[in-house]
This record gives C-alpha cells, structure tokens and sequence, in this order.
C-alpha cells in the first residue's frame, strides 16, 4: 500500500505472492535467505461519508408522502408535477450515498531452496458497504406522462406500496489458501528471468441485505445472512526479469545516464480461472434460496520497476477493468510508488494510485494518495502505510522475519 498498491515489478518475498508470484524467487545481490515468515493487517473505510444524516433526513422529510398525496384526483396538474419534481430531485441527491469497509490480514511463510522457491500463504480480505439506491425513477417517469400525456402507465393503485427505493446492505468475505512456486535462471548478458504460479483454493461468502429507506434503522441495520461458502481453485501467473545495461544498448539501441542502475520487468495474471458466486439476496421468496451474483474476475497487470543506489521507483498499469472488490463500479488502476534508502535498514516510502476505469458509476476510489515506511533490523522487518483521498482512509501494517 505504501507505495501505491504496486508490486507487479517492484514486490519483495513478503508480499510478492500478491502482486507477482515470480518474484518471491527473485533476488538482487545478496544471498538469499533461507526461510522468511511475515504477517499483515489492515484497515480501511470511507469518511466524510453522509449516509446516516441522508437516510434520516429522508425519513423526517415530507417528500414522499407529498408525492403520494399529489397524485389523488383532487390535486391540480401543476401540484402533481411539483411534487414529482421535488421527490425526483430528492432521491437522486442521496442515490448511490454509500459507506464502505474493509479489512485484511495475511500470513506467509516462505522457503528459499535450489532450484525453486516456495511460499505458503494464506489470507482473508472482509468488505462491507451499504448503499441507497434510487429504484422509483421509472415509476415517478410513468405517473408523469400518464398524468400530463395520458399515454405510459401508471402506478397509482397502491403507491405507497410500489415506491420502493432501498438501503442496501452487502458483506462480501474472500478466503485464500495458497502455494507460490517460483524458479530463477539467468540467460543472455547476465539476465535473471524468474516465472512462479499459484494454484490456491478461494472461499467466499456474501450476504445481500434490503429494507426501505423509511424501513431502515441506522442504529439497528439488520443482520447478514451470509451464503454458504463457495470452495474452488484458482490460479496466478507471474513472469519478471531483469534487463542489464548491455541487453539495452546491444539489443534495443537504448542509451543515455538513465541506464545506470537496474530495470526489472514484470507481467502477471491473477485469478486466471474467472469465477461467479452467488450470495444471498432482497428479492427472495425462500430464504435460503441464494440470488445476487459476484464475480471473481481475471485481473493482467504489467509493471517496470528502476533501481538506484539511493532509491527506487516503479509503475504498475491494470490491462483490464475489474470489480473484483467495487460492487459501485468499475477499477482500472495506474499506480505509481517510489522508495528513498534513507538508511540501509530504514526506507521511506510514497505512492499514487489514479483509477482510469471510464464509467457511468465509476468507483469512489479515483486517486489515492500513500505513504510509509520500511524498517529492517538483523533480519527483522517492519512496514507500515498509510493510504488518504477525497473520501477513504486506510493503513496496513507488517512484520517479518527472516533466518
């Protein structure tokens, strides 16, 4: 997190079965380590957020009521349009008002041995958001022309009964168990190439939650109903290596002082088996009956990552968009990160994530600003990062040990 969210070129042995499995293999310089055990946490939600105050303001307003009232015969034409106007305004005002959370936490173990490197991981992603959602534009629409063309149809049996618009509760859990296997080779002018995958099982349950705006209770909201878990494979693909000063110059004509230094290439594929799972629903006669699907979806990044004596900087682009975990629209991301070796054992960190996803109801997540910190004494590690925009807050924090 700390460095945008990238890792596809730039990721190391801790978290790499995350970002780019051929890069727990992958090592500059020094010796590899025999066995590295870490472990993460973190946080991150919505703020500034309105959701409650909009509910509640809905709830004590006279809107709706106004506009059930001005659809009997005694109200004038011109009575029945404000008030259309006024309900229409007021739902699209709160329509999509959200809060969001999320949590994670991860555990790695990781064996360094020739010729392959493998890593044991397993990790557990929770995320919860609830939403209002605008579901009476179509029947306000139809009430109009019905009442001012005499054509469409109309709703006025039992309004107050068809009005429909609903908070919407989802819990979305992802379980993974997973085993990264890697391997190095060095081929032509003394290149490094690396290649890992990893075959893991991921369970997921959701649980798909609806009520009335005027139903709802922000100081009660109603209970999940998680689904029954869904067990399956899955797979991720990783490929990374590290082009030497002479591969540039020899074979891609490339020349100039920004070749000093080490450039490392990185693609992957996560995910690769797409999967849909079904949580449970609003719309259900039988409780126990799942609606509402999911989906697991591919996700192809491609990252370059540059290394100096005192520093690094590195960039990751998303091939494809993805809702793997935004139920309120598509992600795209282009992320950036950079790390300043301020000490041997203590590096800085910063990062920008900027989602390029070009949707009608893209994310909330459109640029994130990260920051923070790597420490790494006698084979102990400690990271910690911070993530801030217009909108969330988050942080994670890591530790690591290697003997």
């Amino acid at each position: 997190m700390a460095m945008g969210g990238t890792g596809v070129a730039s990721a190391s042995k801790f978290n790499a079965s995350f970002h780019n499995p051929a890069l727990i293999a992958f090592n500059r310089g020094d010796k590899p380590d025999k066995i590295s055990i870490s472990a993460f946490m973190g946080a991150r939600e919505l703020y500034n957020e309105s959701l409650n105050d909009d509910i509640r303001n809905f709830q004590k307003s006279d809107v709706r009521q106004n506009y059930i009232d001005a659809t009997g015969s005694l109200s004038t034409l011109e009575e029945f349009n404000e008030a259309s106007e006024n309900f229409s305004r007021e739902l699209g005002n709160i329509n999509l008002s959200s809060y969001r959370a999320d949590e994670t936490n991860a555990f790695s173990l990781l064996v360094d041995t020739k010729p392959v490197t493998i890593n044991f991981f397993t990790r557990r992603d929770i995320r919860e958001i609830t939403t209002i959602l605008n579901l009476d534009e179509q029947i306000i629409q139809d009430n109009f022309e019905f009442r001012n063309y005499g054509s469409g149809s109309s709703s006025l049996m039992d309004l107050d009964a068809d009005l429909k618009s609903s908070v919407d509760n989802t819990v979305f859990k992802m379980t993974e168990f997973g085993v990264t296997v890697a391997t190095t080779n060095v081929i032509e002018y003394n290149m490094p190439i690396s290649w890992g995958y990893t075959p893991k099982l991921i369970q997921m349950n959701g649980s798909h939650q609806r009520a009335k705006i005027l139903d709802y209770d922000v100081t009660n909201p109603p209970d999940q109903q998680p689904s029954v878990g869904l067990l399956e494979w899955n797979l991720d693909i990783g490929f990374a290596i590290l082009l030497t000063d002479s591969f540039l110059e020899n074979e891609l004509g490339l020349d100039g002082f920004w070749l000093e230094g080490e450039w490392v290439f990185g693609i992957v594929g996560m995910n690769m088996v797409p999967t849909d799972f079904q949580s449970y629903g609003p719309a259900r006669s039988v409780p126990e009956l799942p609606a509402t699907k999911r989906a697991i979806q591919p996700l192809y990044q491609v990252g370059l990552a540059h290394y100096r004596e005192n520093f690094m900087v590195t960039l990751d682009i998303d091939l494809v968009e993805t809702e793997v975990w935004d139920f309120e629209g598509l992600t795209r991301f282009v992320s950036m990160g950079g790390e300043y070796y301020w000490r041997d054992d203590f590096h800085l960190r910063a990062g920008l994530r900027i989602n390029t996803a070009q949707t009608t109801e893209a994310a909330k997540d459109k640029a994130m600003f990260t920051t923070g910190f790597l420490y790494q004494p006698h084979g102990f590690s400690i990271e910690a990062a911070a993530l801030v925009n217009d909108v969330e807050l988050g942080g994670t924090v890591g530790f690591g040990l290697a003997f």
